[in-house]
């Protein structure tokens, strides 16, 4: 126990250092302490990406600039980026009538969505690890007309793979028949695909049944997920394999979503939003990763969706679009840091 206190306790020295939550290019924000997490004023966060910001309502903000358009509340735990809601990992406040945004969602949210061409890229992505959720015994929830996630996922799945072969993409799946896999032995998948990225696909289940989609990444180190609130356990700062691509994460997660919500325009509830997690595929995986839950089975109008052949076809058609716009803009990148590193190599000859 000793060591685990001491563990938290360094890594929660190393995520408060001022470095490590700048924005990339940055020279230095003004941060405040409050309630015991570091802040950015948001007036030095509207300008470093060019923002303006209005008040609509008391305890209401909105921002707009090229970056795109942010509005959030007081307090609340999301913000809507461009219209499409994000979970903070702790929410916008207001004090004295000064605006703050949190550092950590500085950093780990809005930087790599304003910014995807300026965020770290060791090399090109080729390939997609693509995991169809549960399968054998654990049948995962259960459809109103008595089918169980377990089909729909593997579906999805080979429908997903279909499209990115087509388009050039090799792929990989966890499992490809009704077998279970269990979690630990789908990452082991993954870890022999480094230069791939990991989509996890699921539908969802609650009582009372929630409506709509949601897709997750790993929650940044020092963040609490995102069904916690804003509770910070003593082991959501232990850093984590999954955490080394945090930026990445928010990128493949945010472009996938886009797509997702675009399914059915006209259902203001179709966006329940981008959500962050500590799920074990996620957690334990070294690939940029993102779980989608792709409805609710529970809920009537959901699962009269998730039943059709063409609304999974359009689904996997979906992620595959958000997919591609998370390898362009990761390949630009790598294209800058090859050229980089060439131009260095050549200068040392």
């Amino acid at each position: 126990m000793c060591k685990l206190i001491r563990a938290v306790l360094f890594a929660a020295a190393v995520l408060l250092t001022p470095a490590l939550a700048k924005a990339e290019g940055d020279t230095g924000w003004h941060l405040a302490t409050i309630g015991g997490r570091e802040y950015v004023p948001l007036e030095e966060f509207c300008r470093f990406y060019r923002l303006s910001a209005v008040e609509p309502l008391p305890g209401e903000i909105h921002l707009s600039g090229n970056a795109g358009t942010v509005d959030g509340k007081h307090g609340r735990p999301y913000v809507f980026i461009d219209g499409i809601r994000h979970t903070l990992s702790f929410p916008l406040l207001e004090r004295d009538r000064q605006w703050y945004v949190s550092r950590t969602d500085l950093s780990c949210l809005f930087d790599p969505i304003f910014r995807p061409s300026r965020v770290p890229v060791r090399f090109s992505f080729r390939g997609v690890v693509i995991d169809p959720g549960h399968g054998g015994e654990d049948k995962g929830a259960r459809s109103r007309n008595g089918r169980y996630e377990k089909e729909y996922t593997l579906d999805t799945a080979r429908r997903l793979g279909k499209i990115l072969r087509s388009q050039g993409f090799p792929v990989v799946f966890t499992r490809t028949s009704d077998v279970f896999v269990p979690l630990e032995e789908r990452v082991r998948i993954a870890q022999a695909y480094p230069d791939y990225v990991f989509v996890s696909l699921h539908y969802n289940q609650s009582e009372p049944s929630g409506h709509g989609v949601e897709t997750y990444c790993l929650a940044p180190r020092g963040a609490p997920s995102s069904n916690n609130g804003t509770w910070v356990r003593r082991v959501d700062y232990l850093s984590l394999p999954g955490n080394g691509n945090d930026l990445l994460n928010t990128l493949l997660a945010h472009e996938i979503h886009l797509e997702l919500v675009r399914l059915r325009p006209d259902d203001p509830e179709m966006d329940r939003g981008f959500r962050r997690a500590r799920f074990v595929v996620l957690r334990d995986n070294p690939l940029p990763g993102a779980l989608v839950e792709g409805g609710f089975l529970s809920d009537p109008m959901d699962s009269s969706w998730i039943d059709r052949p063409e609304y999974r076809q359009r689904l996997a058609e979906a992620v595959a679009r958000g997919l591609g716009h998370f390898f362009q803009a990761t390949e630009v990148r790598a294209s800058a840091t090859r050229a980089i590193s060439v131009k260095r190599g050549s200068e040392l000859q």
